[in-house]
């Protein structure tokens, strides 16, 4: 699951600096080449950005789009040669923020809110393995509610801290099994319910995804083992009981 936004954009332009050559006086329609081989064309007012412009810097990287005050503002696209990805959408103070979506070349792609150029709000993930995420960011992270669905088929549902699960949640298996309660770090932690598709039922302690703790485990034919766990094994004599057939 790629988790990187692809920080590396162009520096933020912050006005003129000095120019190698400039080559119309007009400014709606300037072009300036720059001594360390940045080249912009577009508008300016008041000797900064001002209106549509491109920026490419010698690197390769380039920006088409709106300024204001000498930054990228409002609408506009940037292109990244180091991890050619693009990123089309809302920007501001130089600083990718509003709606927008980024294309990484590894195929993932992003479409969502962003803030002071982090996801950051609500967001849709999808890797080019067939994972999807809808749901909350935080600082280019997973932060908060949201349903991730596994190209395997399993899918999760809950609460997310810094791109983990982390919380409370429901994990449903593609075999059919379920897991609903507590997470910590990506792994069942504290109370929780696990549902088997034969019908079993466990609902007690979880320690990094297995039965650990005091917990009551129920067989689909009615036996019903009880009492301290380690490491998914029941560690004291189980008391033992069965449905009364009638």
């Amino acid at each position: 699951m790629a988790q990187n936004a692809g920080n590396a954009h162009p520096k933020n332009t912050t006005g003129i600096a000095p120019k190698k050559t400039q080559k119309a006086q007009d400014e709606y329609n300037v072009f300036y080449e720059y001594a360390n081989g940045d080249v912009y064309k577009g508008a300016i007012r008041d000797g900064k950005f001002e209106g549509y412009g491109v920026y490419q810097w010698a690197d390769g990287n380039l920006y088409q789009g709106f300024f204001h005050e000498g930054l990228q503002e409002k609408e506009g696209s940037a292109f990244y040669v180091d991890k050619r990805n693009v990123y089309q959408g809302e920007w501001h103070q130089g600083k990718r923020h509003g709606k927008g979506v980024l294309r990484m070349s590894n195929g993932d792609t992003y479409e969502g809110e962003w803030a002071n150029d982090k996801r950051t709000g609500f967001g849709i993930f999808r890797s080019k393995t067939g994972d999807v995420y809808m749901g909350e960011w935080s600082n280019d992270l997973r932060n908060g509610q949201g349903t991730y669905s596994y190209a395997n088929g399993d899918v999760y549902i809950g609460h997310w801290v810094n791109g983990e699960k982390d919380g409370y949640g429901c994990y449903r298996y593609a075999n059919g099994d379920i897991y609903e309660g507590a997470f910590m770090l990506s792994k069942f932690e504290g109370k929780g319910t696990y549902l088997y598709t034969n019908g079993s039922v466990y609902i007690g302690q979880f320690h990094e995804g297995a039965r650990h703790g005091y917990g009551i485990y129920r067989t689909s034919n009615g036996q019903v083992l009880s009492g301290n766990w380690t490491d998914n094994c029941l560690d004291e004599k189980p008391s033992k009981s069965k449905k009364k057939q009638g």
